[in-house]
């Protein structure tokens, strides 16, 4: 009898457990919903179960039934602002969602500059006014919420979230430009605030957009097979749409607001067309086709590369004010030219509310909201005459109006000089007495000097229609351990494209080798490639070097792992191949936070003079040199003698704006029997206090180990 009651009392409590009313996490304790709207609420439940909602702010109920696929749904309508209330679900089970608030919501998405929290930017002590504002009552009606970040190859219904009232803590662990933006339409309105967040440091806009609109968008089928970043899961088109924005496709929002555009800067030409696609997706996914997007332009910034690549991209970015109902904030005065992160998050999130406050919520007081926009051009024998729009002057903030360049029909650009002329500017270069052309603020470290009397910036602009090749050549090569040479592919994303190479590191021109078929590489040699288009040669060059040495080809014995992420093979280290600066090449053995130890079999006893073994340093991604590497030799494999001990100079604050470097450190002269070769290296482990992310496992990233003769 027992036994019956207690299976009995198992059947009951396995169907009440079958039959719950699941909920989204994005629908959850201290939620905000759009006021005056239709909203939706969502879930899962038994097929065919039954349930009924009832709403805090009017007490109206609402009955529904699961489909057969468990999925419900139902709309409600919110009313005004105010809050808290409760939602109660009553199933087989009874739901409460508490302290809800109605007010306006809005989805802030992006990269890095978009996530980045208070504490990334370097917690209270930059954002002092902000903390003695954290626990006063009225920040206790903005609500927080970060989507966790997820990857996913088909659309998912479901995502990881939670929502938090403002307080200290979750304040500090909040995007700085989302909080500044929301502060702004709370101080306007004084109605609840929630801001959704779902961002992700470094992925490219190709990520964030539905396939089917990469696939069927004239150009944009170039990503399906092109992404900027291909070893790295989070780059992969559509995939960051799938698993962070299409979860929150039935939460009824007021509006978008984006910043994003640092990794596309090589392929602007085709971002001109993705950021409009990507808006209409989005509309269409959200079932409100005039949703507000307003977006940020990319600030200044040294990229140690091409000059131009981000004036391109800010050219691009412009052309999505093409589709109605956007606005772009301009940052050409607050970025940090040595700091990709810069911190004025407050002048951004203000410059996204001027614009929401002016075009989503018709607010017509602000009498600018968009600085200085490039309007018309006049060439005037000598010069140009730029005018502009949205403006009745333009100011400059000193007598010095930088950033203007000029070409004459050859399109090379000199630097030139410009007076305001109330609306315009007239612009001349005693190296260009034929005009042709102008650009202004067009290069990556060119900032802001023309102005609208409130302060806001003019963006770049350029008034000619010179076309630009930023298309990337991709170098494949396959090591053969028994022939020790090279099979070399090259690959291009956009096959109009026509490659050409050559061996002896010249940078490629019309005139060099046409790519055709696989290439055999038999000897030491630099291998360039550059993709050209309609005669044009990419601003890129790809580059690998091969390496002959007397350990090519012979497998490396390593005594703990490296990271599977950077985990390379047996032939890493013995391939004959260089890893350049870019650590995600697939050339390196990354070791976080551990050291390196690798024991070389050369096969038999040859006459070795020395060893060398090359390590990566870019502290800015935690890479750090060897605090000391040992060379060691045997002939037996039994008994080493040391062959050398360095202690690399440890690096200091600065170089984190020194960009990637790559150290090669060689054994002493060695002139003597070898068959064996061990190499040591001591990881740093942690980063050092003074970086800001200190504290954090750091990479010890090893290269070829080359033998020679």
């Amino acid at each position: 009898m027992k036994r019956l009651l207690c299976s009995l009392l198992f059947i009951l409590l396995v169907k009440s457990m079958s039959g719950a009313v699941a909920l989204p996490s994005v629908l959850s304790d201290h939620m905000v919903l759009q006021q005056f709207s239709w909203v939706y609420l969502w879930g899962r439940a038994d097929p065919g179960e039954s349930m009924t909602i009832v709403t805090g702010w009017n007490n109206k109920s609402a009955s529904v039934r699961a489909d057969p696929s468990g999925h419900w749904a139902v709309r409600m309508f919110s009313g005004g602002p105010g809050g808290p209330y409760t939602i109660t679900i009553t199933a087989t089970n009874k739901v409460e969602i508490k302290d809800v608030m109605v007010g306006e919501v809005w989805i802030c998405s992006g990269q890095s500059n978009m996530e980045y929290t208070i504490k990334n930017l370097g917690g209270w002590q930059y954002f002092p006014d902000l903390k003695k504002r954290a626990d006063t009552s009225h920040l206790q009606r903005i609500r927080l919420c970060t989507i966790k970040k997820q990857v996913s190859q088909l659309p998912s219904d479901t995502c990881s979230a939670e929502w938090l009232p403002a307080d200290t803590t979750s304040l500090l662990n909040f995007s700085a430009t989302a909080l500044y933006f929301g502060l702004e339409i709370y101080k306007q309105f004084h109605v609840p605030i929630g801001l959704i967040v779902s961002a992700w440091g470094g992925t490219p806009a190709e990520a964030w957009t539905p396939l089917e609109y990469l696939k069927y968008t004239p150009g944009l089928s170039y990503y399906v097979n092109h992404p900027n970043n291909p070893s790295w899961d989070a780059s992969a088109p559509s995939v960051l749409f799938n698993g962070m924005i299409n979860p929150l496709r039935n939460y009824t929002i007021k509006g978008f607001i984006w910043y994003q555009g640092e990794a596309n800067r090589y392929d602007a030409d085709l971002y001109g067309n993705l950021i409009p696609a990507m808006i209409r997706s989005w509309r269409q996914y959200f079932k409100q086709p005039e949703l507000p997007f307003f977006f940020v332009q990319i600030a200044p910034y040294d990229y140690h590369d091409y000059e131009e690549a981000s004036g391109f991209l800010r050219e691009a970015q412009e052309k999505a004010l093409s589709v109605e109902n956007t606005g772009m904030a301009v940052t050409l005065d607050i970025g940090n030219l040595k700091d990709i992160h810069p911190k004025n998050k407050q002048e951004v999130g203000r410059r996204l509310s001027m614009m929401a406050i002016a075009k989503a919520y018709n607010q017509t007081f602000l009498r600018s909201w968009s600085g200085p926009a490039y309007w018309f051009s006049r060439i005037e024998r000598d010069k140009i005459q730029v005018y502009f729009k949205n403006s009745d002057f333009v100011y400059g903030r000193s007598d010095n109006i930088t950033g203007f360049r000029i070409a004459g029909s050859d399109g090379v650009f000199k630097p030139a000089s410009a007076v305001i002329m109330g609306n315009s500017v007239m612009v001349s270069s005693k190296e260009v007495p034929q005009p042709a052309y102008v650009r202004y603020a067009f290069l990556n470290t060119d900032t802001a000097s023309l102005f609208d009397r409130w302060g806001l910036p003019a963006g770049s602009f350029r008034t000619d229609s010179l076309h630009v090749n930023f298309r990337e050549v991709m170098i494949s090569p396959v090591f053969d351990p028994f022939r020790k040479n090279w099979k070399v592919g090259l690959h291009c994303a956009d096959n109009t494209a026509v490659l050409q190479y050559t061996t002896d590191g010249s940078i490629p021109s019309t005139s060099s080798a046409i790519y055709s078929d696989s290439i055999q590489i038999n000897a030491s040699c630099h291998l360039s490639a550059k993709a050209f288009l309609h005669d044009i040669p990419s601003r890129s060059s790809a580059e690998i070097e091969f390496i002959k040495h007397e350990a090519l080809g012979c497998k490396a014995v390593l005594k703990d792992l490296p990271n599977p992420r950077y985990g390379g093979n047996v032939y890493t280290l013995t391939d004959g191949i260089r890893g350049s600066e870019n650590y995600h090449d697939g050339k390196w053995l990354g070791f976080q936070s551990n050291d390196f130890e690798a024991v070389i079999d050369l096969g038999r006893e040859l006459h070795i003079s020395e060893v060398k073994a090359s390590f990566l340093v870019n502290t800015a991604s935690y890479i750090f040199p060897p605090v000391s590497v040992e060379f060691y030799t045997s002939t037996d494999g039994g008994i080493y003698k040391k062959a050398g001990v360095f202690k690399p100079e440890a690096p200091g604050k600065a170089s984190l704006e020194a960009g990637p470097s790559i150290m090669q450190l060689s054994s002493d002269k060695i002139n003597s029997l070898v068959r064996y070769v061990k190499v040591i290296a001591i990881n740093q482990k942690t980063n050092p206090p003074w970086h800001n992310a200190a504290g954090q496992k750091c990479w010890l990233f090893v290269d070829e180990v080359e033998c020679g003769k």
